[in-house]
């Protein structure tokens, strides 16, 4: 293949898609663009008032603003040719998994056995995750998650799944 084709290894699409900050800053900016989307149609109001769409619009600007200070973090080592960056290993995956498997365990499994699965996920993204590390983090963030949200803050979460 000849040199400069944008396919080779030290290509520019390789270096962006192997940078450990453009792809991240895209994302915040691409979630940043879907919850301003969302949020469309909420009531603005003013900064003495402020309506249901106040918090969602401010917190959706400043994620695009953070996905852009983190690409523009990383339009730097484009510039160079050797293309060392960050592969996408399993941790790119596995923390965004883990959020959608609390998302979608909590309310059938209850918060014990959500906060379970969505701590194991998580917690293996590392490469040199340990099952005993993994497995002290599990019982102490659900226990410290259960004082904070049931006892002191007394939110109806279910601890348990209804048999």
């Amino acid at each position: 293949m000849p040199v400069g084709d944008g396919v080779g290894s030290g290509s520019l699409l390789s270096r962006f898609v192997n940078s450990e900050w453009i792809p991240p800053g895209l994302f915040f900016i691409a979630l940043g663009s879907a919850a301003l989307w969302v949020s469309r149609d909420y009531p603005l109001g003013d900064l003495n008032r402020m309506g249901p769409g106040y918090f969602p619009r401010m917190l959706s600007l400043g994620m695009i603003g953070l996905g852009a200070l983190i690409v523009a973090r990383g339009l730097p080592g484009l510039a160079g040719a050797n293309g060392s960056g960050a592969q996408f290993d399993r941790s790119f995956w596995l923390i965004p998994a883990s959020m959608a498997v609390f998302g979608l365990s909590v309310e059938p499994l209850g918060l014990v056995a959500a906060l379970a699965l969505t701590i194991a996920v998580a917690g293996f993204a590392h490469r040199q995750a340990r099952v005993k590390e993994v497995a002290i983090s599990i019982v102490f963030l659900i226990a410290l998650s259960a004082l904070i949200f049931i006892v002191i803050l007394k939110l109806p979460l279910q601890l348990w799944p209804d048999f």
